[in-house]
């Protein structure tokens, strides 16, 4: 049994996913989704081995929290402070995170070196992205509500990389300031998401020559995406980090390359079917 936990998690399209994987690949298991509040999450991670649970995805808001209670993590998920995934070896608990490199596939390596690149968001998969992009592009500015969280995330980053970093407030004038000097611009908070409000950047400031990369996928293409695609811009959604993130959970799990084509082919089913 593998799953997924967070609050909430109806939404997630990640069991349709990896059970594709688990067919396709003739492995006897089945990935289900569990709504885990916070205060639960200690209880539900020391159940992990009791219930026969062999791996975990973690999702908001339990990604930097959930290292309290694992055993231990590569170095990719200790430098950036978060995990996504979680494998049980052993009864022993090893967390990971998936997301940057998820990412950094969806975007290609080729559209992030070198490049002047605006982050929204500082939270866990903000985090796992900053880490993974900074040691290849040219310049990082990082944009947050709570600036606090933005300087923190700049001050590990300038720790460990040399490209320059900047962490700013999100008001108006900063952000036209960023969007006129990105060429790639990506959205990693949860801005834009269904009932939530989008980011603050108006269409009139995108350009043709840039790439917007929205992680947000529900829904499967944002306010900010179309604002790009009107004004010309390369634009990638965040179904494409979901499902190469679910890929390289999947073989962190089973050690066995994943079946990527069917996984797409099942994700894009779903969403013809209006499932979000």
């Amino acid at each position: 049994m593998y799953g997924l936990i967070g609050d909430p998690v109806d939404h997630s399209i990640s069991p349709t996913i990896q059970n594709t994987a688990f067919t396709h690949s003739g492995i006897d298991a089945v990935y289900l989704a569990f709504q885990v509040k916070s205060a639960s999450l200690k209880p539900a991670i020391a159940g992990l081995s009791a219930l026969g649970i062999s791996g975990l995805n973690v999702t908001v808001p339990h990604k930097i929290r959930v290292m309290r209670y694992i055993d231990s993590f590569d170095k990719e998920a200790m430098n950036i402070g978060s995990v996504n995934t979680i494998v049980n070896h052993k009864r022993t608990l090893v967390g990971f995170n998936t997301d940057g490199r998820g990412a950094l596939r969806s975007v290609g390596v080729e559209r992030v070196e070198g490049a002047s690149v605006l982050l929204l968001g500082a939270g866990g998969a903000a985090r796992a992205i900053a880490h993974t992009f900074a040691p290849k592009v040219r310049r990082l500015r990082i944009v947050n509500r709570t600036i606090f969280s933005a300087q923190q995330l700049g001050r590990a980053l300038r720790r460990r990389y040399r490209c320059k970093i900047l962490s700013a407030p999100l008001t108006s004038r900063r952000m036209k300031e960023f969007v006129d000097s990105a060429e790639l611009i990506v959205n990693a908070s949860t801005m834009g998401m269904k009932s939530r409000n989008n980011p603050p950047i108006k269409k009139v400031w995108l350009r043709s020559n840039q790439t917007v990369f929205d992680i947000v996928y529900d829904p499967p293409v944002t306010t900010l995406l179309k604002d790009a695609r009107s004004a010309g811009a390369q634009t990638i959604g965040g179904l494409d980090m979901l499902l190469n993130q679910g890929a390289i959970s999947f073989k962190l799990w089973t050690g066995r390359n994943p079946p990527i084509t069917e996984m797409r082919r099942a994700l894009e089913k779903m969403m013809d079917h209006g499932k979000s």
